[in-house]
């Protein structure tokens, strides 16, 4: 039997930059709209409905068969600026990735107290 995943924010806020011309700080949600309870198994591990910008999007972890994490994003600079840079990352990533721990990631060492 495997346990339960812990309980998962419904709601995730961040304030980027907006889809005008001035790029004026606008509010984006993120709804959590699927976790796997599948804990280390290769597929979608989740994914988010974001609204906030000029139409909504969604943004998926996904994990290859060698444990590798992969985001994805439904927004036109993702798309489009993915298939010519292959490091790109959009804004809606970057921002979800303040609030999941990525194991891709190096974390920042922690300081001990004296």
């Amino acid at each position: 039997m495997t346990a339960a995943p812990a309980p998962t924010p419904a709601i995730l806020i961040a304030v980027l930059p907006g889809p005008d011309r001035k790029r004026t700080q606008s509010i984006y949600r993120y709804h959590v709209a699927y976790r796997s309870p599948e804990g280390d198994r290769s597929g979608c591990v989740a994914l988010w409905e974001v609204s906030g910008g000029r139409q909504p999007y969604q943004v998926a972890l996904e994990r290859d068969d060698t444990g590798r994490l992969h985001w994805h994003c439904t927004c036109a600079d993702a798309v489009y600026r993915g298939e010519l840079e292959p490091d790109h990352v959009c804004k809606h990533v970057r921002a979800l990735r303040t609030f999941v721990p990525d194991p891709t990631r190096p974390t920042a060492p922690t300081r001990r107290s004296a």
